[in-house]
């Protein structure tokens, strides 16, 4: 697909930036750590929406905050 781009996730930077522990996001929405770990590192099939939801509330973030389009070169 990298004739239409990717799309990068920013989701570990803005736990850095907020110093938020992944144990802690995990436990508090309830997500497995093991399918948290697949969005932090962007190796996840298909994006859930409601999780997305979920960590943007948590984070007090914008949906932009988290996902970002890279352009192809």
């Amino acid at each position: 697909m990298d004739n239409y781009g990717t799309i990068k996730i920013n989701i570990e930077n803005l736990l850095k930036q907020k110093n938020i522990s992944k144990n802690k996001i995990c436990e508090q929405l309830n997500i497995q750590r093991t399918q948290f770990n697949k969005y932090c590192k962007g190796s996840m099939q298909r994006l859930d929406v409601n999780i997305l939801c979920k960590i943007c509330n948590f984070l007090n973030c914008e949906i932009q905050d988290i996902l970002e389009y890279i352009p192809p070169k």
